[in-house]
């Protein structure tokens, strides 16, 4: 069940407490299509035993996965007993996300980097150094996080640094994670290929072996554990879609 009491939104102009009521019914409406995907889908999970023993250790994890996936993440909520830390944008859409997965049991830490698509450094509103901070300490808690691996606006399918680099600074495991629905309905024009699983359809959810980051990596170093959390996602997404007879997207 989900939990309560769980901690408010970490925000500033875009609290999720604190939108419209329009963009507060919008994320009522995505919750209650979530719970009909959820409760009239049958669910297939492969490969959480090293994941239920890092949480039966209360040790920390930064769980991973496709920005196109959100949609096939959220009710993983019900699959944890640790606390669940989600970050989200520091937007308005971000907000939204964060009423959406607050009844899965999952706290929002909204902000954001920027990718590389953009062609331009991270804006400092986007509060991402902040965002980091918060992640590390409830990492050094023992907490889980949750978050998506490829960045906003893109390149899709590879894992942006600051994930990486949080993994090695408070030593948590990297879950490279994999979702998939048949069937889903691919949403065109999107930089992240969103998929969205449809009612009364197949889900799979593959979790691969845990990924350690080395403090002292140099910046070679980092990049390199970037190529190695990006083929492990790859690999939990490819894994995911064959379970359900589907090809993979990559």
């Amino acid at each position: 069940m989900p939990r309560r009491n769980r901690e408010p939104v970490i925000g500033h102009s875009f609290e999720a407490d604190n939108v419209a009521w329009p963009l507060r019914l919008i994320g009522k409406l995505v919750t209650l299509y979530i719970r009909l995907v959820e409760r009239t889908s049958q669910v297939q999970v492969v490969g959480d035993g090293p994941m239920n023993q890092l949480q039966l250790d209360e040790q920390p994890f930064i769980l991973l996965l496709w920005h196109g996936r959100n949609f096939q993440s959220v009710p993983m909520g019900r699959y944890f007993h640790r606390p669940i830390f989600a970050l989200t944008s520091r937007s308005r859409d971000g907000a939204i996300i964060a009423n959406i997965i607050k009844p899965f049991g999952f706290s929002a830490i909204q902000g954001s980097g920027t990718g590389a698509a953009a062609k331009k450094a991270t804006n400092p509103r986007k509060r991402g150094a902040q965002a980091f901070r918060s992640m590390l300490k409830h990492l050094q808690a023992g907490h889980i996080v949750v978050a998506t691996a490829d960045v906003p606006p893109g390149p899709v399918f590879e894992t942006g640094p600051g994930m990486v680099r949080l993994a090695a600074k408070s030593g948590a495991a990297i879950i490279p994670t994999g979702g998939c629905g048949k069937p889903e309905f691919p949403v065109f024009s999107t930089w992240d290929k969103l998929h969205l699983p449809l009612p009364f359809c197949q889900r799979a959810i593959v979790y691969g072996e845990p990924i350690y980051v080395a403090k002292d990596l140099d910046e070679d170093g980092l990049l390199e554990a970037q190529k190695r959390v990006d083929a492990a996602i790859a690999q939990a997404q490819a894994d995911a879609a064959h379970m359900l007879g589907k090809k993979p997207l990559i």
